[in-house]
């Protein structure tokens, strides 16, 4: 009955979930690219075999990279996202070696679709992507459920407990949970799944490969420069604001600034414009930085490098509770210090793990990031120490991907057997 409820509810709403579509459309052409998709229509050929990866945006993408890889050398793969981001970055790690799509919606009809049109043998949701009519069609149609990489914040246990009986009768059709932390165990238990269903296994995004820089970034001998990376809207006022202040002490302080979703940029100069500072949009890191006080970049896929060359770096999404942070796993591996926000809930277990071992700092307001980013360039040992920190913290979390790929092969191996015993 609840399951009927929701669908009702998602049937109610998708005037208004077209509309949003419509409307992001305009600042993001890639939003209408394949609208049919989100209704569960498809026009990419199908395969044997296929295994079912969700991965919702961006930072699911990167992460969940190589887990992805490890199944792409023995098996067929179609991956999902849900935004232009995750999509155009997925195709610029895998380009034509799987399917790459949007996902449908998660009413009955379109996940249907989806299901008649790729027939997948298993199906993986990665870290908190709980979706009630995917979940129950899976388990009607008896392939295995994994959720991957899994977590629960406190804020999302406390709305599932609101709807206790739902969520466990979600969750207890998953065929098993692969949770980051003890933390995280214990809160699936709370809302109903079965112990024996859910292993601890740390966090695959420690086993993140990134390529060192390839570009150059042309910075004056007595410039430096501090990075702001994935920041959203209402974060990049209080970093330029910062950023300003330091400007007292630091005259040849230079910014590079990369919002979370490209096509802001343009609002994002408006802001450097009204501190009275010079600021460019750039699509590219082949940058003179003598050319202005701040540049935005208006391009994914770049952080990397911009880690492997600054000194500092501000990892956005970490200001304001409703984003709930961003991964500093990354800049930790280009030994690159690190500032987040007192908001981080999509990393809570890592950023405790920094923490206790002083390989970062976590803002306790936004009014303290001017005076953190102070004492990281006034006090060289300190950053050093923090760098160091970082990237034994990152050294010794690695491992993950292998534990889970093997669980999760497990399950894939059973049903590529079953199908081949199968008359068609």
């Amino acid at each position: 009955m609840m399951l009927l409820i929701y669908n009702l509810v998602l049937l109610m709403l998708l005037p208004i979930m077209v509309t949003r579509i419509a409307i992001k459309g305009f600042k993001d052409s890639d939003y209408l690219y394949n609208l049919s998709n989100r209704f569960g229509l498809y026009k990419e050929s199908s395969k044997r075999n296929l295994v079912w990866f969700h991965a919702v945006s961006l930072g699911e993408v990167i992460g969940s990279e190589q887990l992805l890889r490890k199944f792409i050398e023995n098996n067929e793969i179609i991956l999902t996202v849900s935004t232009p981001t995750g999509l155009r970055h997925a195709k610029k790690l895998y380009g034509n070696k799987i399917i790459i799509v949007y996902a449908p919606w998660d009413f009955f009809v379109f996940v249907t679709f989806f299901f008649k049109k790729f027939n997948p043998i298993c199906l993986i949701l990665f870290e908190t992507e709980i979706w009630p009519s995917m979940i129950a069609i899976a388990s009607k149609r008896k392939i295995p459920i994994i959720l991957s990489n899994a977590r629960l914040s406190e804020s999302s246990l406390r709305k599932y407990l609101l709807l206790k009986l739902f969520a466990k009768n979600v969750l207890n059709k998953i065929s098993i949970v692969l949770a980051q932390s003890k933390r995280h165990v214990e809160r699936f238990i709370q809302i109903g799944v079965s112990k024996d269903n859910i292993k601890q296994v740390g966090s695959i995004k420690f086993d993140a490969i990134f390529k060192k820089a390839t570009s150059s970034i042309k910075i004056n001998n007595d410039s430096k420069y501090l990075l702001a990376a994935s920041t959203h809207k209402g974060e990049e006022e209080i970093v330029i604001d910062s950023y300003c202040k330091l400007l007292e002490d630091f005259q040849n302080l230079k910014m590079i600034l990369v919002p979370r979703h490209p096509e802001r940029a343009s609002s994002v100069i408006e802001i450097f414009k009204k501190r009275k500072l010079s600021a460019k949009i750039i699509s590219h890191l082949n940058i003179d930085t003598e050319n202005a006080d701040a540049f935005i970049l208006n391009a994914t896929g770049m952080l990397n490098i911009l880690y492997d060359h600054a000194e500092i770096a501000f990892i956005g999404g970490s200001l304001f509770k409703r984003y709930g942070g961003h991964n500093l796993i990354e800049p930790a591996n280009n030994k690159c210090a690190i500032i987040v926000g007192p908001y981080m809930k999509n990393f809570e277990d890592i950023v405790n793990i920094f923490n206790d071992k002083n390989a970062c700092i976590q803002l306790n307001s936004y009014k303290e990031l001017s005076s953190a980013f102070k004492e990281l360039l006034n006090n060289n040992e300190y950053r050093i120490n923090m760098v160091d920190n970082a990237s034994d913290v990152v050294a010794k979390n690695r491992g993950s991907t292998e534990i889970q790929y093997k669980y999760i092969q497990d399950f894939v191996k059973h049903e590529i057997n079953n199908s081949n015993n199968k008359t068609f």
